[in-house]
């Protein structure tokens, strides 16, 4: 009896220390603003006015306030807004990165639903923040919140992996 008690406080006091040290104050997500203006860098890009589509090439860059988004090639549709189109979807692929100031996700490919809010990375995808390395083949970031979610797929058997560090107490 006198084990099982020992037992239980053991792990009471590591479960109270853990949720005390372990990003209790460090959520995962990330810093958006879905209301900023879309800022592309490339160095080509071609707009099919006929077929509502287009491509960037060559280290594209986008940035939407603090959300940067990069790959070697994007591509786009858009409205059919004659006075202002606008971007309804976006495609990246070969070496798709996506940052803030404290996270980065990468992955293979990435497609960003501006109707939706939400960016699916796809492939190999490898999230990084100042405490945490999580590791799958899907992620949906949601623009709206920040929040993101791995999708683990049911057919191919693959799970979710990650180290989640302690950080460091702050003077309180």
């Amino acid at each position: 009896m006198v084990s099982l008690f020992r037992s239980c406080l053991i792990f009471v006091s590591i479960f109270i220390y853990f949720d005390d040290q372990l990003l209790a104050n460090e959520p995962i997500s990330f810093d958006t603003n879905i209301n900023a203006p879309l800022k592309v860098d490339a160095d080509k890009m071609y707009i099919d006015k006929i077929a509502l589509e287009g491509g960037l090439s060559g280290s594209v860059s986008i940035n939407q306030g603090p959300l940067n988004l990069r790959a070697d090639q994007m591509e786009f549709t858009f409205t059919n807004n004659a006075s202002m189109p606008v971007i309804k979807n976006l495609y990246a692929s070969n070496g798709v990165v996506i940052s803030n100031q404290d996270m980065t996700a990468a992955g293979n490919n990435a497609s960003y639903s501006v109707n939706n809010n939400e960016i699916i990375l796809i492939g190999g995808v490898t999230v990084i923040n100042n405490y945490t390395t999580l590791k799958g083949d899907k992620l949906l970031i949601d623009l709206e919140t920040g929040a993101i979610n791995f999708i683990a797929d049911d057919n191919q058997n693959k799970r979710v992996k990650g180290v989640l560090m302690q950080s460091k107490k702050k003077d309180e």
